[in-house]
């Protein structure tokens, strides 16, 4: 049980890594406080939310959720659904991620 979760750990990190440096490439471009949303990320970087990679996406947004690297924009706060789990149609791209990003 624990190997699984550590595995599970170790792929939402990298799911997560991958995620940030899609919503880099197209949107945030490296500019803290952009708005960003990872949602429409998530295809291009392989963890589409409408299929099987669903949960791999929501690990991987919590994740950068965790480590900083995107806050909520409390102005596009809704009620929790499955659609958006932690509640924001939108993020914040901060510092946090820069730094992620520069290894």
């Amino acid at each position: 049980m624990c190997q699984r979760r550590t595995t599970i750990e170790t792929q939402a990190k990298s799911d997560g890594l991958r995620l940030l440096r899609t919503i880099d490439a197209t949107q945030a471009h490296g500019l803290e406080g952009t708005r960003v949303d990872p949602n429409r990320a998530a295809h291009d970087a392989g963890l589409d939310v409408d299929d099987v990679g669903s949960d791999r996406y929501h690990r991987a947004l919590e994740y950068l959720l965790e480590e900083g690297a995107l806050e909520g924009d409390d102005h596009t706060a809704f009620d929790v659904g499955e659609e958006h789990p932690h509640g924001y149609a939108l993020y914040f791209f901060t510092r946090r991620a820069v730094k992620l990003l520069e290894g």
